[in-house]
């Protein structure tokens, strides 16, 4: 992917250890880059540009800033080079599975189609390995089946 999240110590002790109030001892983080339409190939690649490294890493520092939500190990069908995962990674199963949403006028070129590409994340229900998946599984009929959602 095209960024990173996660959480580091900071150069100070939490408040109470004779520093200013409010300083915390650990900080989160995630950066990305924003990938120009055409960068990749844009027939195979179309969902690698603008924010879909952002929205991927944003997600998953949400859903685990600090980098300890253990799950139940898995492999990523759509990325196996990501190996067998045990951490909460909720954009690595449905990396190169995105959508087209929103105006996107910032990126203009031959290659863009004037939106936003932000990826699609595994819910809850896929780490748990839960069938039928009562989260997703309805909308993946339809114009945009398995948007917002993804299910095994």
């Amino acid at each position: 992917m095209f960024g990173a999240h996660g959480a580091v110590p900071t150069t100070g002790g939490a408040a109470g250890e004779g520093e200013e109030e409010g300083r915390q001892a650990v900080q989160t983080f995630v950066w990305a880059s924003w990938m120009t339409a055409g960068f990749f190939n844009p027939t195979t690649s179309w969902t690698k540009q603008d924010i879909n490294g952002l929205s991927h890493e944003i997600t998953e520092w949400a859903d685990d800033p600090f980098g300890t939500n253990m799950v139940a190990p898995s492999l990523s069908p759509s990325a196996p080079q990501y190996g067998c995962n045990n951490l909460l990674e909720t954009g690595d199963p449905t990396v190169n599975i995105g959508f087209a949403a929103g105006t996107n006028t910032f990126d203009q070129n031959a290659f863009s189609d004037g939106r936003y590409h932000p990826q699609d994340e595994a819910f809850l229900p896929w780490f748990m390995r839960t069938a039928p998946n009562h989260v997703s599984q309805p909308t993946q009929a339809g114009p945009q089946a398995g948007t917002r959602s993804w299910a095994r």
